[in-house]
């Protein structure tokens, strides 16, 4: 399965994002966005295997507000 990047504004974000993934049994990381725009907040990702319906599903549950998603 490919990696999916989910950006998030700001590293409670992702590391919220990354504690409900990983507690649904997803692998995921925590990293530092490539690319940061102005109004993007910290820049930070999570990394993970999960498809991207489930995550949005997941992270929307969790009030997780996601600014892009990639592969």
């Amino acid at each position: 399965m490919t990696e999916i990047v989910v950006k998030v504004g700001s590293v409670t974000n992702a590391h919220r994002a990354k504690r409900v993934l990983e507690k649904n049994g997803y692998r995921c990381r925590v990293q530092r966005s490539h690319k940061i725009t102005k109004g993007e907040g910290c820049g930070y990702s999570v990394v993970t295997n999960c498809d991207e319906s489930t995550l949005r599903e997941l992270l929307a549950n969790a009030v997780v507000r996601i600014i892009s998603v990639s592969t």
